[in-house]
């Protein structure tokens, strides 16, 4: 059975805009998770946390088809500066297609715990990211992540080891020339192993506001919600809301750039 170039493109753009609902609910329902947090905060012994998120984010592309990306960053409680965290994630990313992309990094992050052991841990991950559905301003990118943390408590320095998954969407919209905003919703799954860890993520989500200068550099603020738990099989009582500045800077090398105009 023939199928003509205009009913193929109309079903191809109607199963677009299916996937693409069915993405923007995933984001709704991860953001929705912020309301209800805030309703069982109120009614269970749970806790609150402020923190602040600082990271800058460097890009650099070696060629049309990698690019060396990552960021370094420091996140704290504003509460009673019980805990906080530095950390730096270099990472390559390969453009495979403009749909698909490899990912690959190395995590190194140390947490300070004034109420508890602080905490030193590696974590090499790898990922694949389908940027798709896209329009002209508006898309969505979909990141799993395989992480292999390895975590030592520095009280006694003794390996601890996990294996996790990550599933992130990020649903951006280009409003203006320079400004565009972006809703994200992220989900955490232990699949083996268990680390000792004082706050253990389950589940994030975020909108963030966003400024692009020039060129080179772009600036952001977000707000995240994220639940975690507090310690070793405990249910999900903490609700972390945190106000975040980001700071991107990108290079290209000079050699593309000849290679282009000539």
């Amino acid at each position: 059975m023939n199928i003509s170039k205009e009913k193929y493109n109309n079903l191809a753009r109607l199963l677009k805009l299916r996937i693409s609902y069915l993405i923007i609910l995933f984001v709704g329902l991860s953001l929705s998770g912020v309301a209800s947090a805030s309703t069982s905060d109120t009614t269970e012994s749970s806790i609150i946390n402020q923190q602040i998120w600082i990271d800058f984010n460097p890009h650099y592309y070696m060629n049309d088809k990698l690019e060396y990306y990552g960021d370094a960053g420091y996140r704290t409680i504003v509460n009673d500066g019980s805990w906080t965290r530095i950390y730096v994630r270099p990472s390559l990313k390969y453009h495979l297609t403009d749909t698909w992309e490899f990912h690959a990094g190395l995590g190194i992050f140390y947490i300070f715990n004034v109420q508890n052991i602080d905490q030193f841990e590696i974590t090499p991950w790898q990922g694949v990211q389908l940027n798709w559905p896209q329009w002209k301003k508006f898309g969505f990118k979909n990141l799993v992540k395989f992480e292999e943390r390895i975590s030592f408590l520095t009280s006694n320095w003794n390996m601890e080891f996990e294996f996790r998954m990550r599933y992130k969407v990020t649903g951006k919209y280009d409003f203006a020339k320079r400004w565009y905003t972006s809703v994200y919703g992220e989900y955490f799954l232990p699949v083996t192993g268990e680390i000792h860890e004082f706050y253990r993520n389950k589940g994030r989500a975020g909108i963030e506001l966003g400024y692009k200068p020039g060129k080179t550099w772009q600036f952001s603020f977000a707000f995240n919600w994220q639940g975690s738990r507090t310690g070793m099989g405990e249910d999900l009582n903490a609700s972390d809301y945190a106000y975040q500045l980001k700071i991107k800077k990108v290079w290209r090398r000079l050699i593309l750039k000849k290679h282009k105009t000539n």
